[in-house]
């Protein structure tokens, strides 16, 4: 377990030349998170590992950080790396604090026409990401040039659609059986259709809970990202998937419209509903750790009552 004390003694190790003002521990999520507030510079954010079972992604999202800000993204500048596990049992990085609010909180907030503004900004984002090209398909470690000898579309077909969160859905009976073989069916019949695309950077966690906007100069724009430790070389409609049905978010078409209109690329309709007939399995089963929302249960069971329009679609394109 991280306590303060922990944070405080790496902190002013790291940092001694400023002076700490107090530390904030902002939960959990994937990680256990440390805000540290100074009185000369800006607060840094200490992210650790605290879940054995995981493998750590500590120098995964240090080196992703690096291809970003190559490629002319903004980022939050990572100040320390360390999987070690000497100084303290568990691997962390401390980043520096970068502007900006997260886009679900501000979906709350603003107005119908700066939610649409805030979308063109993101889509505008996403498509630099996604212009950030891979040798080939694959999830990697510390080196972007080694890659886990197995395809990303055939591991979630396996681990997540056939068994994983589908099998889990259907024993609580929450997704009926011929409902999981229909989905297993469909993803059968487009595995090579899928296989089939340019392998580019994805976030992998394209949430509004991970994406963080800025006004500045009266424009929006996206000032970072997190949950970095997610990004590998794929398919960017996953992605899109993510962006233009945002899990636990009620989306409208002219949010969706002004996020097409910054992409400034039309998706493909059938790998969307593909993705998303996954991204619907693994959000109800809440494999993406979600923040704690009074609308969630209501999100899910929308989710659950769309899969048959979204199967009868693609069953029908098939034939």
């Amino acid at each position: 377990m991280i306590t303060e004390s922990d944070v405080l003694r790496l902190a002013q190790s790291h940092f001694s030349e400023n002076t700490i003002s107090w530390i904030e521990d902002l939960g959990n999520w994937v990680r256990h998170n440390f805000r540290v507030h100074f009185t000369d510079r800006k607060a840094v954010v200490y992210k650790f590992n605290t879940n054995k079972d995981w493998l750590d992604s500590s120098v995964h999202e240090f080196r992703v950080t690096e291809i970003l800000e190559k490629n002319g993204l903004p980022v939050s500048p990572v100040l320390v790396v360390d999987d070690s596990q000497v100084e303290i049992e568990y691997s962390y990085m401390a980043v520096e604090q970068s502007p900006g609010e997260r886009l679900d909180r501000l979906m709350r907030l603003k107005e119908d026409e700066e939610i649409k503004a805030m979308y063109r900004a993101v889509g505008k984002f996403y498509r630099k990401l996604h212009s950030i090209k891979g040798k080939e398909s694959g999830v990697w470690a510390n080196d972007p040039d080694q890659l886990f000898p197995v395809s990303p579309t055939d591991y979630l077909f396996e681990n997540e659609i056939k068994g994983g969160s589908g099998a889990a859905l259907v024993e609580k009976g929450t997704l009926s059986r011929l409902h999981h073989q229909r989905i297993v069916d469909v993803w059968t019949a487009n595995l090579n259709y899928l296989k089939d695309h340019e392998p580019v950077m994805v976030h992998g966690s394209p949430f509004p809970w991970t994406i963080y906007l800025d006004k500045p100069e009266n424009e929006w724009k996206v000032t970072h990202i997190t949950g970095l430790g997610d990004s590998f070389w794929w398919d960017a409609s996953y992605d899109l998937t993510f962006l233009i049905d945002a899990p636990f978010t009620f989306m409208f078409d002219p949010w969706r419209i002004a996020f097409i209109q910054g992409y400034g690329v039309r998706p493909e309709v059938r790998r969307l509903i593909l993705y998303r007939l996954l991204q619907i399995i693994c959000a109800v089963n809440n494999v993406y750790m979600q923040p704690k929302s009074e609308q969630s249960e209501t999100w899910k069971q929308s989710a659950i009552n769309a899969i048959p329009g979204l199967l009868k679609s693609l069953e029908t394109t098939l034939k």
